[in-house]
């Protein structure tokens, strides 16, 4: 089966597929329940435990930040660049468009030689609001540069 056509397939099917790994609960009542799909993997690549469809294309958005930014650290590129602190934190999350973040992630790309223009997020409004009402007041219509959703 393509990744297009798993993508397109009944939700019903993935229900069947995909366990359910949590269950958040108030009280007696369940309030809602997670399905999930994994693999471990030994030191070959091999599978050694899975569970669910582990080979559907997902997208991890910023659920797996953290996990991204350890090639930044372990590569060494984090010492190569100097990059700060902020600069690593703001790596392993998303923001709101506050003026701190934005300008953290701006001296980001000013020290590796990128824009605001070479990121595929898009800019937009922050969604921090008194950064958006401040923003707008200034003439702004968008986040100029990085976008809260980086």
């Amino acid at each position: 089966m393509s990744d297009q056509t798993k993508n397109n397939t009944s939700s019903s099917i993935w229900e069947q597929i995909s366990p359910v790994m949590v269950e958040v609960t108030r009280g007696n009542l369940v309030e809602s329940i997670h399905r999930a799909s994994y693999a471990v993997v030994d030191a070959d690549g091999k599978v050694v435990l899975s569970g669910g469809d582990y080979e559907r294309l997902t997208y991890g958005r910023s659920a797996i930040k953290c996990m991204q930014a350890l090639p930044l650290i372990e590569s060494g590129a984090a010492d190569a660049f100097d990059l700060t602190d902020a600069e690593i934190s703001i790596s392993c999350a998303s923001h709101d468009g506050q003026p701190l973040h934005v300008k953290t992630v701006q001296d980001w790309l000013d020290k590796i030689g990128f824009t605001a223009d070479d990121l595929e997020c898009g800019a937009h409004l922050p969604y921090h609001i008194p950064s958006m009402v401040e923003l707008l007041k200034s003439g702004g219509t968008e986040s100029t540069g990085s976008s809260p959703l980086c």
